[in-house]
């Protein structure tokens, strides 16, 4: 048998709990987490399902009822100029190549969806508001994440910063902006960082998603298990997803938080 233990690790993000255990290889450390331990939690991180917990953690940590869904779609005139930004910058935009011109537009929209942020901040400053927003940009069908679609940008934002956006979008002749609030009765959003997830593309050590700086990183909790036993909802606690227990494999529990146990200042309020 593999010399090692067993380390949970937990997260809470506005009113949702998280806890994953997994096993780590060597000698068993005491106090705090060895070099190996750590290399072995970013290891258990680094895959296509953990971007989706940290998008939704995101979520659950900075926002809450009455934040706003954003979605920025191009029209015609807009498409037009971001290929026209394309070609000026040396991008294949006019490959006869589907992909490497697909890709292209991709990087294009990327890019301006920078410009769009810096327009909105300048704005808001003038008024004494910070933006604080999460985003992507995207250009394939939200239920299957592979029917390629026009290019188009997904942000969660504060809902005071919504008619800057459209200023924004619209002066420059992009195109449209529509938006939904964030629904009171949903805890956990994770199905948004699912639906997000699904439509992202996967470019090599490009990130699925972005951030700005002020969006509160939730950090974890470590510490070393007795055993594999399965995982237990804290008491007060409600299940929100279970991945199936199997033994000597990693476990992962997700449940809502009783009350007096949500963070001040953090989802769920706004």
């Amino acid at each position: 048998m593999q010399e090692g233990y067993w380390v949970t690790r937990t997260y809470q993000a506005g009113g949702v709990g998280e806890k994953t255990k997994f096993f780590v290889p060597g000698t068993r450390s005491t106090g705090k987490l060895s070099r190996r331990a750590k290399d072995a939690v970013r290891k258990q991180e680094q895959n296509e399902y953990s971007s989706q917990k940290a998008l939704a953690r995101l979520i659950n940590e900075n926002y809450g009822a009455g934040d706003l869904l954003l979605g920025l779609d191009y029209s015609a005139k807009g498409i037009e100029k971001i290929t026209t930004w394309a070609r000026k910058n040396g991008f294949p935009i006019d490959s006869e190549d589907a992909q490497e011109k697909e890709d292209a537009l991709y990087l294009a929209a990327d890019h301006e969806i920078d410009n769009c942020l810096r327009r909105v901040k300048n704005r808001l400053k003038k008024q004494g508001i910070e933006l604080m927003a999460i985003y992507c940009t995207s250009d394939r069908d939200g239920e299957t994440g592979t029917i390629p679609t026009r290019v188009h940008h997904h942000l969660i934002v504060k809902a005071d910063v919504r008619d800057a956006f459209m200023a924004a979008w619209k002066e420059c002749g992009m195109g449209s902006v529509d938006w939904t609030p964030l629904y009171e009765n949903q805890t956990d959003r994770t199905p948004i960082a699912e639906y997000w997830i699904r439509q992202v593309r996967r470019f090599p050590n490009a990130k699925k998603y972005r951030h700005t700086q002020n969006v509160v990183v939730p950090k974890p909790k470590d510490r070393i298990a007795l055993s594999d036993a399965e995982l237990r909802v804290p008491k007060g606690c409600k299940l929100l997803f279970r991945q199936e227990y199997r033994r000597g494999a990693p476990q992962y529990i997700r449940y809502t938080l009783p009350a007096k146990d949500k963070p001040e200042g953090t989802g769920g309020m706004t």
